[in-house]
């Protein structure tokens, strides 16, 4: 007698097949415009004829903006690394009033729309409460505030999941507590290092909002330069771009999970 199968046994590969093509559809959607002879795509997905006339034509500005993107991003990184695994680790170790409210602070870039943060960064920078700096500087230290939250809640998950008595070991050897975190902890905490620094650098390269309001006309990273095609009427050019920026955002994201891995520092 055989067993009865579930009757929800197809409901798994059903909705991941689903999502699959959900979150790829639109990205095949631009690759089929980026190089389409005409704006119309045959049926709305494939392109009429091909070309690369948009990648080849607009190299020059595309290879720009990918520079602006990199200029920006990559510092956010570094210094959301600086800023953000202290802080992680003094949230998860540490025991002190108002560490609750603390952790929801630090969710609140997380929450709040893009457009709220941008204008009162936006407020911050222009109003004259802080010194005049370049707007490459500014627009570093904008995608800081509202990145580095995406390298601190990985590494929390990390640290509250990691055994205090690791370190605990390293600190009875006569190692302090820096070089334990260093050559101990953090090597385990790696997995969460590397979503971390995938999610910070993913958050700064896509951001729009932050950007064009505090140096739209002063620096066109990726986004910018994809509404701006979009905004002259020029589709095929801005799905050019998009398609650009998402590969760029690709590669960028493996080398640097490539470089943290074999980085030895431990």
């Amino acid at each position: 007698m055989s067993t009865p199968r579930p009757t929800f046994r197809w409901l798994f590969p059903a909705t991941t097949i689903g999502l699959l093509v959900y979150i790829v559809a639109p990205q095949l959607i631009l690759v089929s415009l980026s190089v389409s002879e005409r704006f119309d795509l045959v049926g709305g997905v494939l392109p009429e004829g091909f070309t690369l006339e948009q990648f080849i034509r607009w190299n020059g500005e595309i290879g720009e903006a990918m520079k602006v993107s990199l200029l920006v991003a990559l510092p956010t990184v570094a210094l959301a690394l600086v800023f953000g695994v202290p802080a992680a680790y003094a949230l998860a170790r540490g025991q002190f009033r108002g560490r609750g409210i603390v952790l929801e602070l630090v969710n609140l870039p997380m929450i709040f729309p893009p457009i709220v943060l941008g204008f009162g960064l936006y407020q911050l920078f222009r109003s004259g409460a802080l010194p005049t700096i370049p707007p490459l500087a500014m627009l570093v230290l904008a995608h800081t505030v509202v990145a580095t939250p995406f390298m601190i809640r990985p590494l929390l998950v990390g640290l509250q999941r990691l055994d205090p008595a690791i370190e605990e070991a390293a600190l009875s050897l006569g190692a302090s507590r820096l070089t334990g975190f260093l050559y101990v902890a953090l090597p385990l905490l790696l997995p969460s290092l590397l979503a971390g620094i995938a999610l910070t650098f993913a958050r700064s390269i896509s951001d729009f909002e932050i950007t064009f309001l505090l140096a739209g006309g002063d620096f066109a990273t990726l986004p910018v330069k994809v509404y701006h095609a979009f905004e002259t009427g020029s589709s095929r050019l801005g799905a050019a771009v998009a398609v650009a920026g998402n590969v760029f955002a690709v590669i960028v994201i493996v080398a640097l999970e490539t470089i943290v891995r074999k980085a030895k520092w431990w």
